[in-house]
Order: C-alpha cells, then structure tokens, then sequence
C-alpha cells in the first residue's frame, strides 16, 4: 500500500488534458463582436486573451475586449457555448465576425 500513494500522486500531478476553446472579443462603443472558431487548448485564458487583444490591435487598429472562457473537454459542448454566445451577441445587436481556425492557431503559436 505504500507504494500506491507516490504512483497517485505523479498521475494526479501530470499535465493538463486539453481543453475545447473559443474566444470573444467585444468593442461595446462600436457594437463589435468577433468570435473564434473552437481550438484545443489548456493556456491560461489571460494568457491567450492578451495575445488575441495585441493582434487584433495590430491587424485592425482597433481594441477589443476579449474573454476566454475556460474550456470545456467535449467538443460539442464548447460548440453549443459558442452558438449561445455568437447568438447573445446578435440579440445584443452586435456585428459579429469571425476569426477562422487558421488565425487562432497563428495568433497562440504551437507552443501554446
């Protein structure tokens, strides 16, 4: 039995599964919203929402205010979260846009 609790402890103590992710950014003075398509990612989500912030800055001239919910481990269910949100965002009477798969995975790098 003594054995059994370091073996606990270093699965317990692995990495992080990755988790299933979008991003929002918002500008409520210009009724703005850009949503992301889903990634696999477990970053911290201040992490990735500066990262987003600066380029979209930076491509756009423009500052969002983007949120990265924490993700969630079955794809679908981040799918439905992100439908609520580009939804909500539309009722609110925001002009979303999107930014695809292939910006995220430029914007948060492969060693995220």
């Amino acid at each position: 039995m003594a054995l059994a609790l370091p073996a606990l402890l270093v699965f317990a103590s692995g990495a992080a599964a990755e988790e299933w992710r979008f991003c929002v950014g918002v500008a409520s003075a210009s009724h703005e919203a850009v949503i992301t398509d889903i990634f696999p990612n477990s970053a911290d989500s201040a992490h990735l929402e500066h990262r987003i912030e600066a380029w979209y800055r930076g491509k756009s001239g423009r500052a969002l205010t983007f949120q990265c919910p924490r993700g969630w481990a079955e794809r679908v269910d981040a799918l439905n979260a992100q439908t609520a949100a580009l939804q909500f965002n539309r009722q609110m009477g925001y002009a979303v846009s999107n930014l695809n798969a292939a910006e995220v995975t430029a914007i948060i790098g492969a060693q995220l």
